[in-house]
């Protein structure tokens, strides 16, 4: 255990200017709880990211992103993040909005039949209020979400891989992601949408994604197959947690959207008879002892998990991606409360 914690510790100091506070000291506390859990839910790799006041504090990896190769994860490890794909649609959504080009309240059957209630517009199916009666109850939804797909693309009138480069992927420099794993091979109609340079840096990105595993009731990791390779509004993008700490800060700094704008993603929405449910447009949002927290957690079972917790008032971030579900398979964070996961609970016991 402390051979763990010191290898961590070594790899998330190397090649970057730590400013030792007494914040530091939080994060090194936090990172003992978080090598505790992984290994106790037997996560082969792990990579983390840390960030506080606009700066990254510390980064690093955990563990392997090929057990049977011994390649160790590092905060630079691609890998697939599942549902934290959600926010960056969320953010492409607001683009939209803030052109003038969509109205949330708009049905989502003008853009997809994908969903069959008639009267869930696209603001239902953001806030995942859109099964049977829409706006009546919140049920987180994944592949409802999906349908945002072609409203991307509509307004922003590109695929959406395209616009998701375009607007996020490229302004926040995130050199180490890719829109969808299917750019491994793609078809032509994809290739013609990146210029060869771009297409190559996609390509060497995904050669170094880590492997997915699936780990036992005993604890044991065996390589696991990766989930569907392509991408929509839901899940798809592979990212590492540097590139995503460069996706905190730009949010934090409003590079993608205006501050007004960003605050109606981190309001909690409401039911048509005015209660209030755990997720505004795109992520969840929670008051824990009376301060707001923002955040969002991925899934892929037998292969991948994530997870993005974000307090704004306090000015920290984490930021956890793993090679297998267990960050998110245990618990039930798909009904809104963070503390359900030992990671999140901890990090915002101890870093301040």
């Amino acid at each position: 255990m402390r051979r763990i914690l010191v290898v961590f510790l070594l790899v998330l100091v190397c090649g970057q200017d730590v400013m030792w506070s007494q914040t530091d000291d939080q994060v090194a506390l936090f990172l003992k709880y978080v090598v505790a859990l992984q290994r106790q839910l037997g996560i082969p790799g792990l990579s983390a990211a840390v960030l506080k006041d606009e700066r990254i504090l510390w980064e690093g990896g955990s563990g392997f992103q090929d057990v049977e190769r011994r390649v160790p994860a590092t905060a630079n490890t691609p890998y697939r993040i599942a549902s934290l794909t959600k926010t960056f649609a969320s953010v492409l959504l607001l683009q939209c909005l803030e052109r003038g080009t969509l109205d949330m309240d708009t049905p989502i059957n003008r853009y997809t039949n994908l969903i069959p209630e008639p009267a869930a517009t696209i603001r239902h199916v953001l806030s995942h209020t859109s099964h049977t009666v829409p706006g009546q109850t919140f049920q987180y939804d994944g592949n409802r979400y999906a349908a945002l797909t072609p409203v991307v693309e509509a307004c922003a009138n590109a695929p959406f891989r395209q616009v998701l480069s375009r607007e996020i992927l490229d302004r926040a420099a995130m050199q180490n992601s890719a829109p969808g794993q299917d750019l491994e091979s793609p078809d032509s109609a994809t290739v013609a949408l990146f210029d060869p340079t771009t297409l190559a840096r996609y390509q060497q990105v995904l050669a170094r994604i880590a492997k997915p595993y699936m780990v036992d009731s005993r604890g044991r990791a065996k390589p696991s197959a990766f989930p569907p390779k392509g991408i929509n509004a839901a899940a798809g993008l592979v990212s590492t947690v540097h590139d995503l700490a460069l996706y905190d800060l730009a949010l934090s700094s409003h590079l993608f959207l205006q501050a007004e704008t960003q605050a109606l993603a981190w309001t909690p929405g409401v039911t048509n008879g005015g209660q209030p449910i755990p997720y505004g447009l795109g992520w969840f949002v929670q008051d824990i002892d009376g301060e707001r927290v923002v955040w969002h957690y991925g899934l892929w079972e037998n292969s991948f998990s994530s997870l993005l917790v974000k307090a704004p008032s306090r000015g920290v971030t984490m930021i956890l991606l793993a090679n297998s579900d267990g960050l998110s398979a245990r618990f039930p964070l798909s009904e809104g409360d963070l503390l359900a996961s030992p990671f999140a609970a901890a990090f915002l016991r101890i870093v301040r």
